[in-house]
C-alpha cells in the first residue's frame, strides 16, 4: 500500500569481539563468521547503515545485490576508554562502577555521552529518503535500540528491549508519521531467516 512505510532494522551479525562479551562501538571489526549469514532477500536493491565493516559485510551476505549506503551516524555508541574491554577486565575501575550504575548520565572515558549518541541516530534516521516506503537498515544493537525508543508505537526504556544479532524489527509507519518523523503505528519482531527463491 502506497500509504504506509515499512522500515526493518537488524543488527549485524557477530564479531570476535562481540562473542568474547567485549564493548565494541567504533573498533572496526569484522565477522567472526560469514560463510553461515542466510540471505534474507535476493530483490533488495538497497540497504542503509553504519559505515562500520561488520554492518557492511552483514548487508552484502543478507542481500548481496544491493548498494550499501553507508552512514556515520548508524554507528554503535563509542565507548572510549571500556572499547574491547569485558566485564572481568573492568569491573574494578570506579569510572566504569560509575557508568554501569547510570549509563544514561554518565559517559564512559573519552566516550560518548548516550544523549548525544541517541541523537546522533535519530538525526541519521530522520535523513532517510522520504520517497521510499520500504528500507532495510543493518546496524549495531545500541542503535536498534535507540531506534526503537524513539519510534516504537509506545515508549518504552532504552534497557528494555533485547537486540540479539538473529532478529528483525519491523516498524511500520503511516506515510504522514514517516514524513513528520513520528512513532510508528506496529512493531513486529522475527528470526532472520534464508529467504527461499521464487
Amino acid at each position: 500500500m502506497a500509504d504506509i512505510v515499512t522500515v526493518r532494522l537488524m543488527r549485524h551479525a557477530p564479531t570476535q569481539e562481540n562473542m568474547e562479551k567485549r564493548y565494541i562501538g567504533w573498533t572496526d571489526s569484522p565477522l567472526a563468521q560469514i560463510v553461515s549469514l542466510p540471505i534474507v532477500d535476493l530483490a533488495v536493491k538497497k540497504v542503509y547503515g553504519s559505515d562500520l565493516r561488520r554492518c557492511q559485510q552483514t548487508a552484502s551476505c543478507y542481500f548481496p545485490h544491493a548498494r550499501y549506503m553507508a552512514d556515520a551516524r548508524f554507528r554503535e555508541t563509542n565507548f572510549g576508554d571500556f572499547e574491547c574491554k569485558t566485564y572481568d577486565e573492568l569491573k574494578t575501575d570506579e569510572r566504569y562502577c560509575k557508568w554501569l550504575d547510570d549509563p544514561l548520565n554518565t559517559s564512559p572515558p573519552n566516550g560518548e555521552r548516550f544523549d548525544l549518541f541517541c541523537q546522533r541516530v535519530v538525526t541519521g534516521f530522520l535523513a532517510l529518503p522520504k520517497e521510499e516506503d520500504d528500507y532495510y537498515l543493518v546496524v549495531h544493537g545500541g542503535v536498534v535500540r535507540a531506534l526503537l525508543v524513539a519510534f516504537a508505537p509506545q515508549q518504552k526504556p532504552f534497557w528494555s528491549y533485547q537486540v540479539p544479532h538473529d532478529r528483525m524489527f519491523t516498524l511500520t509507519f503511516s506515510k504522514a508519521a514517516w514524513k513528520e518523523g513520528a512513532r510508528c503505528m506496529s512493531l513486529s519482531e522475527e528470526p532472520i531467516t534464508e529467504k527461499t527463491p521464487m
